[in-house]
Order: C-alpha cells, then sequence, then structure tokens
C-alpha cells in the first residue's frame, strides 16, 4: 500500500500541505516547535519532512538532512520527537541558533511514499527537496544540506545536480565513488557491509511496508519482523557470507527486501550504473562550498580524502574550490576506534557532538547567513595525528592544520622488500628495507577460499560486537600474522619518530597459478611491546590490475604481473622503537568477498579452486611499500 493511499485527498494533490503539529517541550529544545509536511517530488510522490522551526515566526536558512535511516520500524507515523532520531541523528539543535531544521525520510524509507532504490534516486529527490524547501513561507531561500554516512550521499548527489538554491553542504564520513569506496574496492565486493548494512537498516522496515501494505496488524508486523532479523543476526557470520555463488542468498529475496543486493552483484564493473551516480566525474557541477569530515579507519576515508582535493581542483565555482573544507578524526566512526585508545584530543565525527555542531555551526551561519565570521581565511585542512603507545592500548594524538594535503615539504620513503625466500608467518625472513633495494628469492604461499584469513580491524561497517567478531578499528595482528598464507615484511627498530600523513601505496611483482585472484595488502605499525596495530588495508583483483574503472582482463596464470594497490591516506606517527610492517596474503574475509580464482563471473561462482601465490623482489622486479613522510613531525605537537 502507498504512502498517498493513506493520506487526504487535499494532502495527496496539495503542495506541502501540514499534516500534524506537535510541539513537545520534553522531546524538543526550548523555543523549537515542529510540525510533519509532505514534501512532493517531481513525479508526485510525497515525502515526509519534519521541520523543526524557531518559535518566533519569521523567514530562516534551511538545514536539511536527507536519511533513509529516520525512524525506528513500527513508530506512530506522524510523531516528530527528535530524541526518537538516536545520538548521531538529532537536527533540532540548529533550530536553537536561527535555522529551519528539516529531517526527510527518502522516498521508499519509513513514512515516505515509493519504492527505495538506494543511491540510485537520491540526485533528482536531492534537487527537488531542495528547491521545494527554498519556496516555503518559512525559507529564506538558503538551503544547507547536512550529515554522514548515507545523509552524505543524498549531499553529493543533489549537488551535483546543482540546485539553483543549494548555498552550502558538509558530507561526513562518506564516499563519493560508490562502486569503487562503497559497495566494491578496488573491484572486490564488501561483502560484510553489504549484508549487514542491509540486515540492520534496510531489510527491517521494508518487511514491515509489505506486511502493513497485506493488512498485517502491527503488533504482528513487529514480532515476524524481529524474529526474521533475529534470525538473520545469527546466520549471517556462519551461512550468508559464505553462501556460493553469491548471489543464491535468499534472505534478501524470498520476501523481496532489497533487490538492490542482486543489482549490485549484477553489476562487478565499472558500467554506466555506477558511472551515472559518481561524483569524482561530476565536481564540477558542484558550485557551494563542502565541510567535510572523516575518520581515519573509517570505512570511507578514501572518499573523504578524494572528495577534498577533488573539490579543491575541480570545484565547479571559486567558491567551492576556496572554501571547501577538510577535518579528519582519529580512528573511525562506523567500525569505531577499534583497541587504541586514540586520547583526549581526538575530535569526534559523530552528528551530535559539540565539536560536531560547533564546527558546522561557523560554516553554515558564514555561507546561508553571510556572517563574515573569518572562517574563510581559517585553514583549510585540520586533522588528527594518531600517536600509538608503546605499551597497551592508550595512545594520544593531536590537531596538526594546513592549507593543503598532503602537506608542503611531503616526501615519499620507500621500503623495500626483500627476504631468505621464506617469508611466511611474522616469524619468517621477510624485511622491510629504506636503505637498500629488493633482494633475496621469491615468496610463496597457497591461498584456500574455503581457508580465508578472517578480517580483523580496519574501515568496516555496519557492525557490532553481536554480529562481527573480527571488530573494526586497529586491532592486533599477531595472530594473523602466524599463518602461512600471510607474507610478512619488517623493518628494523626505527631511529627516529616516523610521521606518516597521506597516502600509502605498495607495487610488487607477484605471479600466480589461478587466472584471477586477489592480492591483499596491509601497513602496520608494530610497537615494542609486541602489540601489532593495521594502519591501512586495501586489495587488489588481478583483473582489475590497471583499475577497477578499466575493463577487466584476466590474467595468464603463471606469469608475473606488476601489481599497484593504493592503501589509501593517514596521518599517524610511527615512532622511534617501533617496526614497519606489511603483510600480504590474498584474502580479507568476510570484509571482502573471496576470490574463487576460477576467472569466471563473480556473483554466479560457487566451484573453489586452490591458487600458488608468488611475490617476487628481485633486480629488475622491485617491489616496495612508498609512505608520504613529513619530516620534522613527531610524536609530540611543537
Amino acid at each position: 500500500m502507498k504512502l498517498e493511499s493513506k493520506l487526504p485527498r487535499s494532502v495527496v494533490v496539495g503542495i506541502g500541505i501540514v499534516i500534524a503539529t506537535i510541539s513537545n517541550a520534553q522531546a524538543l529544545p526550548p523555543g523549537v516547535t515542529c510540525h510533519i509536511e509532505y514534501a512532493p517530488m517531481r513525479d508526485g510522490t510525497l515525502l515526509a519532512t519534519e521541520v523543526y522551526m524557531p518559535a518566533t515566526a519569521g523567514r530562516y536558512p534551511v538545514v536539511m538532512q536527507r536519511t533513509p535511516y529516520n525512524r525506528v520500524a513500527g513508530l506512530p507515523g506522524t510523531n516528530c520527537d527528535d530524541s526518537q532520531l538516536g545520538g548521531v541523528y538529532p537536527i533540532a539543535w540548529l533550530a536553537e541558533h536561527g535555522y529551519v531544521a528539516i529531517s526527510q525520510d527518502v522516498r521508499g524509507r519509513y513514512r515516505s511514499g515509493g519504492v527505495f532504490s538506494p543511491i540510485q534516486q537520491e540526485q533528482n529527490d536531492g534537487y527537488d527537496a531542495v528547491e521545494w524547501a527554498a519556496a516555503q513561507p518559512w525559507s529564506t531561500g538558503k538551503v544547507g544540506l547536512f550529515g554522514l554516512s548515507y545523509f552524505g550521499l543524498t549531499q553529493w548527489q543533489a549537488a551535483i545536480t546543482t540546485p539553483p538554491h543549494l548555498a552550502a553542504i558538509a558530507p561526513n564520513v562518506t564516499s563519493t565513488d560508490y562502486h569503487d569506496h562503497w559497495t566494491y574496492r578496488n573491484g572486490v565486493f564488501d561483502l560484510w557491509f553489504a549484508q549487514s548494512w542491509l540486515l540492520t537498516d534496510f531489510a527491517p522496515d521494508e518487511y514491515h511496508r509489505q506486511l502493513g501494505a497485506q493488512g498485517v496488524p502491527a503488533a504482528i508486523a513487529n514480532q515476524v519482523v524481529d524474529a526474521w532479523y533475529a534470525d538473520g543476526a545469527k546466520k549471517i557470520y556462519s551461512e550468508w557470507i559464505w553462501t556460493l555463488p553469491p548471489a543464491s542468498l535468499t534472505a534478501f529475496s524470498q520476501p523481496p527486501l532489497a533487490p538492490y543486493y542482486y543489482e549490485w552483484l549484477n553489476h562487478p564493473n565499472y558500467d554506466r550504473y555506477w558511472a551515472r551516480v559518481d561524483v569524482e566525474r561530476h565536481f564540477r557541477n558542484v558550485t557551494v562550498p563542502a565541510l567535510i569530515m572523516g575518520g581515519w579507519y573509517d570505512i570511507f576515508s578514501i572518499g573523504s580524502i578524494r572528495s577534498f582535493q577533488g573539490m579543491r581542483q575541480k570545484g565547479g565555482s571559486s567558491a567551492a574550490r576556496s572554501g571547501t573544507k577538510l577535518i579528519m578524526q582519529g580512528g573511525g566512526v562506523h567500525g569505531g576506534d577499534g583497541a587504541i585508545n586514540w586520547g583526549p584530543n581526538n575530535p569526534s565525527a559523530w552528528s551530535s557532538t559539540p565539536f560536531v555542531q560547533q564546527q558546522h555551526l561557523r560554516f553554515y551561519d558564514r555561507y546561508l547567513k553571510g556572517i563574515d565570521n573569518g572562517i574563510d581565511a581559517g585553514p583549510a585542512v585540520s586533522i588528527f595525528v594518531q600517536v600509538p603507545p608503546d605499551a597497551g592500548t592508550q595512545g594520544d594524538g593531536y590537531m596538526l592544520q594546513s592549507n593543503e594535503f598532503p602537506l608542503p615539504g611531503t616526501q615519499k620513503v620507500r621500503f623495500h622488500l626483500s627476504s631468505n625466500g621464506r617469508a611466511n608467518t611474522r616469524y619468517g625472513g621477510g624485511v622491510l628495507d629504506a636503505a637498500r633495494l629488493s633482494r633475496g628469492p621469491a615468496d610463496n604461499f597457497v591461498y584456500n577460499p574455503a581457508d580465508p584469513v578472517i578480517s580483523s580491524g580496519g574501515g568496516n561497517c555496519c557492525s557490532t560486537s553481536a554480529l562481527a567478531p573480527f571488530g573494526g578499528g586497529a586491532q592486533d595482528q599477531s595472530t594473523i600474522e602466524l599463518r602461512d598464507d600471510v607474507l610478512v615484511y619488517t623493518s628494523a627498530p626505527l631511529e627516529h619518530d616516523m610521521a606518516v600523513i597521506g597516502q600509502a601505496t605498495v607495487r610488487f611483482w607477484a605471479k600466480t597459478s589461478a587466472r584471477d585472484t586477489d592480492f591483499t595488502a596491509k601497513l602496520v605499525d608494530v610497537h615494542p611491546d609486541g602489540f601489532a596495530h593495521n594502519v591501512l588495508d586495501r586489495v587488489v583483483r588481478t583483473r582489475f590490475r590497471e583499475g577497477s574503472k578499466q575493463p577487466p582482463s584476466l590474467i595468464e596464470p603463471n606469469k608475473p604481473y606488476k601489481y599497484f594497490i593504493d592503501l589509501g591516506h593517514t596521518a599517524t606517527v610511527f615512532k622511534a622503537g617501533h617496526r614497519v610492517r606489511l603483510d600480504i596474503s590474498s584474502s580479507n574475509f568476510p570484509n571482502l568477498a573471496r576470490n574463487l580464482n576460477t576467472g569466471g563471473d563473480f556473483g554466479d561462482e560457487s566451484y573453489i579452486a586452490v591458487a600458488k601465490q608468488t611475490v617476487m623482489h628481485s633486480p629488475g622486479r622491485w617491489s616496495f611499500l612508498e609512505l608520504d613522510v613529513v619530516p620534522g613531525v613527531t610524536a609530540k605537537k611543537d
């Protein structure tokens, strides 16, 4: 049953007619009122829109978030209680500072009409929502966008359509390339993200909507959906992620709760499906400044950096280029900080924290109210430099500011791979050497997709302790580094602090017995007490050795090829006495779907082949880790 059929005809044909007005002193900040309107999209679909306003009548600039997470499934349809948005999503606080704050359910979610098609639907709807808000009698006509994660996605998708009344955006911990930095990672399906995201956030509401359309009472629908979710929470780690072929998973197809899961599997290559929503192709269309926030261990860390760089270089106006700012926190947001606490100086990117609110208010005051508050003259880049401990898990860090990223004076430092031909495990002979070129016989390991290397830390989503025993953020890799199918290359203890602030890449020569396989790389900081925490990790699928946006091509078995892995960006100090380590393997499961080594179509594969992998490091076939290092930056802020 469509939402429209539940509403009075006067509302369906009207433009932004108010449905309910609720003033709840206990739920809303003092002096703030809320009412619900249904904003019409160009095709007539109505989107539920909570409007939080200052109690004093007048026109105000608008800050809008567009969200698929606005409500817990089963709550009353005309609820306007900001406290029920949860600790991450409240927006009513902006109304205390002279804004109309809007929280809108995106198409097909909770109280809004239509059918949900994540990512693909947000361009037209985003444009229409901005222009609708600008035309309302309580609006000055200037609209800003707000929010993290998928809320950030809705901002970028709206921005590349260039709505005339859009004045600023603030995408937080999100991405701009939804093939390479969202659904896939360098061509490898982000399995855990896809399955856990849909299980926890999307499928339950869709199930509620379908049961409601069938006339099932809400109380019974809640029981059915709760039982489905509980079953999925048990099976996702024990069954779902292991399902072969991946497209045969029925959890989202019977009933049809998330058909887009199978769409993603049907588009493993970068094609028109992804190109249409790829913001990196359309930065020139974004003509407003962006306040970009991210976390070094967040699943969308690469997206945060690339969007900042893209806007500064290719933004569609001088204001967009010069006004775009970057703030990076230590640890992560989606996957958490992990085992290391980065100390009291680490800012938080969660939307409800005072730090985030302060940053956003200055930004919106400048670009929505025209207040000359000095933000234009401030540094473009504010990043948290992570300082790990020598022993234990209590880390530290500090903020560093600049007008550029990478920072001025950044140097490329190479650590070359060498070994005695047996780099397997952390007790093997693998060496990283900044002074000498690669040498020694090649290293070999066997990759069996039936026994993959289990994920541990890094940028992941959407895990909880109940669903994901492998955790996120910085985790100790020592146990994983005991596996014979993990090659481990370690430097001597550093004599001086080395600040890695910027990009980390790996270039290496390898061959495999398979027609297609994966190679993973993980940058690790080894503490004096033996704790070895992951800093960055990434993967290359051999069919995408020319880049995940290029057409795939299978390799010739047992032929050496040169591979490149962009590990992403970080800001961390490898302290004196610590060692730099690089782990190379062929799986990071279930963060990344397994390559079955057959060369077949990913979504339809079920046959598993075992591959013999060889990593070379010899004259003419140099293999090395390359780091962006900033001289003079140490573990202690000057």
